[in-house]
């Protein structure tokens, strides 16, 4: 596997493991009006992201990666940020997620690249799941603020 392809895997996952605790936190401070909604759709995103985290970690390993598997080293490489312990408003959880999505988006894409370019099928195949289900979840949050 080339490193390039592993490296972006692993920076990958250390944000989707930070991501899994920040769906928490999102899910347990979120405040206002869209509380009912977003409380079940934020506990549904951190559920599919413990799929999605072992997943990734799992295809490392058949192609001979080593996935990050600890908070610390994922702290160390994650471009996602931890959120505070405080209440936060639904307007304010939505505009999170959307800018968390993006994000997924970029970076499924870039890993989607790499496995093409090393002739990883199975790599890129996951990683377009991925993105497609990215894709349908930017457009409903941005369907969900507006008015």
């Amino acid at each position: 596997m080339p490193q390039d392809l592993q490296d972006k895997m692993n920076l990958y996952l250390a944000n989707q493991e930070i991501m899994y605790i920040k769906l928490h936190n999102l899910h347990w401070y979120i405040q206002g009006k869209g509380f009912f909604t977003l409380h079940a759709k934020l506990e549904e995103l951190y559920d599919q992201t413990a799929e999605v985290i072992d997943e990734v970690a799992e295809r490392l390993l058949a192609i001979s990666g080593k996935p990050i598997a600890n908070l610390k080293n994922a702290l160390a490489i994650a471009t996602v940020k931890e959120l505070e312990d405080e209440p936060v408003s639904s307007d304010s959880v939505v505009y999170k997620l959307i800018s968390d999505v993006e994000y997924w988006i970029q970076d499924s894409a870039e890993i989607i690249k790499l496995a093409e370019d090393a002739d990883d099928v199975g790599t890129a195949d996951l990683f377009t799941g991925y993105l497609a289900n990215y894709q349908k979840l930017l457009w409903m949050l941005r369907a969900y603020t507006s008015s």
